[in-house]
């Protein structure tokens, strides 16, 4: 072959690669845009996204089952106060369970946190302790108290003066309130068990225990699905890896191709060997890069396909047992809704006992729907005494426990078991609450009583141990107290006036130990905040410091944990949190830190008044 032959090949290609592409780049069949692109109009291009339907699509996508079982977490704290005070016609139970439903869907749309709500526990054991002559508080003085906590908390959150509160109580003394909180719980949940005789019923301590025994199993650890989970994704990421290799390789391809070209039209004369590059370039880049991405997915060896080594009847009874006792898988692909078997096996119960309760039995039946009020004048007949009452035996000793579990304790718990929800901006600042802060929690409880308790809802709070349980039985978003919220106001409109006897028919057993496992996890809890403590105290030591022997970690655990369980212990013996708090603050300043810090706290604030 002759140059004259190489220019016109060359010639020939380039004038088909002309027709080809149009002007700027195009293609020749396509219509040529010459408006410009301008960066700053892009997002006017996008609809702005309503946060409404953002939120409803959210809770949409964590719908599961865990979060259903979570739900039901609280339920064993719940349920035992609310049936004890309408029993004693402290409250009214369709009122209360509709507007502490609503707090609950509120609460759980505001925030993606299985934000529990429950009652004041200070109010409600001083009502249950006897009438208003006996010491204790009657329907009306009961409104009077919840609404005078929320005005105090609600206060306390508006001016900022929370953050006071939480400065002067350390975080060694909140881990200690968590773990005399959580011990207490679990203390009374066994007690209500042990109330129970071994027989003689449905609710007695064997089916207590059985439930225990089953809850061990299905709350345990399953290792063999983080293994398999943490492989799986290794595999995938090497097929990523190998696919993105090829990615680049095309775009080098291109880049090459492109040099090719201009080197060509710049040496018509080239050698055969260079138009044989062309052409196998050219070959090479007319199949596409999504048919060599799927060559290479047909190429990696993927995991080999499962062939049951049984025959077809042997695997069809698997699939069978596998669906049917979903509860006895060793390591199930995802966790045991705890919260749904135990309330399964208590409906179960239930429904057994109200179905062969005779006409002299306890329960109201047969069951009544609808015509329960759901919205009361609490208000109505309200003497002053009732104000004094309320807030001298009610609302005083709930304060120090509101604003330290309901409120402290809580947004340092959802702080420790939510790290990815937390704000950056809070996490720099080094604060406990930035995935619910102090000032939300503080208005969202002061609201509730101040607005609510007037129509006839019970006084309620936030507390840590819901949050602990529901979190336990599979809680992780807003969506399971959302659920659980319309379960309340549905039970509230529904079923009326008989929403006592459903309540109250569910076995003390199964309440028990679903309060037990919130207790316990709560001291769990506790006791990780505390450690986690010490290990952010040592990241903030230099490494001098730390070589030389000044920090010692188990020295300052010790100390810590110290003043956790003088807080703990003095909240167990003595049933008030207040007094536990005070301990642990005196035994802070004593035997800690604490006199250290306030004195550089002190020499910091002079120094900036010097500055200034």
């Amino acid at each position: 072959m002759t140059n004259n032959d190489n220019v016109n090949d060359h010639e020939i290609s380039s004038s088909r690669c002309n027709e080809d592409t149009g002007p700027n780049g195009t293609q020749a069949n396509e219509p040529i845009n010459n408006t410009t692109h301008n960066d700053d109009d892009e997002p006017h291009q996008h609809k702005r996204t309503n946060p409404i339907t953002s939120r409803l699509r959210s809770l949409h996508q964590t719908l599961t089952v865990s979060e259903l079982s979570g739900s039901l977490g609280d339920l064993g704290t719940f349920i035992p106060l609310t049936t004890a005070l309408a029993r004693q016609r402290k409250i009214s139970l369709g009122p209360a369970l509709f507007w502490a439903g609503l707090s609950n869907v509120i609460t759980g749309w505001m925030w993606d946190v299985p934000m529990c709500v429950q009652p004041m526990k200070s109010i409600a054991a001083v009502a249950l302790s006897g009438s208003v002559e006996e010491g204790g508080m009657d329907a009306l003085s009961v409104t009077t108290a919840g609404i005078l906590a929320g005005g105090v908390v609600l206060f306390l959150g508006v001016t900022n003066l929370m953050e006071v509160v939480n400065w002067v109580v350390p975080l060694t003394v909140v881990c200690g309130i968590q773990v005399g909180v959580g011990v207490r719980l679990a203390s009374k949940g066994m007690k209500d068990v042990m109330d129970l005789t071994w027989g003689g019923g449905y609710d007695c301590i064997g089916l207590a225990v059985g439930c225990a025994v089953m809850c061990l199993f299905w709350l345990r650890e399953n290792e063999k699905k983080e293994d398999s989970g943490k492989n799986g994704q290794g595999r995938q990421e090497e097929r990523d890896d190998m696919i993105s290799q090829v990615n680049d390789q095309d775009v080098s391809l291109n880049v090459e191709m492109g040099q090719c070209q201009q080197h060509q039209s710049e040496n018509m004369n080239s050698s055969l060997h260079h138009e044989n590059v062309h052409s196998l370039d050219s070959t090479m880049l007319s199949s596409s890069s999504s048919e060599r991405t799927s060559a290479l997915h047909s190429a990696i060896p993927s995991e080999p396909p499962f062939t049951p080594k049984s025959s077809s009847l042997s695997s069809c009874f698997h699939k069978i047992w596998n669906k049917t006792c979903c509860c006895l898988h060793l390591h199930p692909s995802t966790p045991h809704p705890v919260g749904i078997y135990l309330f399964l096996i208590g409906s179960i119960f239930a429904a057994i006992t109200l179905a062969t309760a005779g006409p002299d039995s306890a329960y109201d039946l047969p069951l009544h729907f609808f015509g329960a009020p759901i919205v009361i004048n609490a208000l109505k007949g309200v003497s002053p005494s009732d104000w004094s009452i309320g807030f001298l035996r009610g609302t005083l000793p709930q304060l120090p426990l509101t604003a330290l579990n309901s409120v402290i304790s809580v947004c340092c718990l959802a702080h420790n078991l939510y790290p990815e929800k937390r704000n950056a901006a809070l996490e720099a600042q080094d604060r406990t609450d930035a995935v619910v802060t102090r000032r939300e929690v503080s208005i969202s409880v002061g609201l509730m009583n101040l607005l609510l308790c007037p129509l006839g809802s019970m006084p309620n709070c936030h507390g840590a141990g819901g949050l602990a349980g529901q979190h336990r039985f599979g809680a992780r978003h807003g969506t399971s107290v959302v659920i659980l919220g319309f379960f309340k106001m549905g039970l509230a409109v529904f079923f009326g006036s008989s929403a006592l006897t459903l309540l109250d028919a569910l076995p003390v057993a199964v309440l028990g130990v679903m309060v037990a496992i919130a207790g316990l996890e709560l001291v769990g809890t506790g006791v990780g905040m505390l450690v986690e403590s010490v290990e952010k105290e040592k990241e903030k030591v230099t490494g001098c410091r730390a070589r030389s022997g000044i920090f010692d970690p188990k020295k300052v655990l010790r100390e810590k944990t110290l003043v956790a369980m003088v807080t703990g212990s003095v909240i167990i013996a003595t049933s008030r949190t207040d007094y536990g708090a005070l301990a642990g603050w005196v035994a802070h300043m004593i035997y800690g830190n604490g006199i250290l810090d306030f004195v550089a706290w002190t020499k910091k604030k002079r120094s900036g008044r010097t500055s200034v």
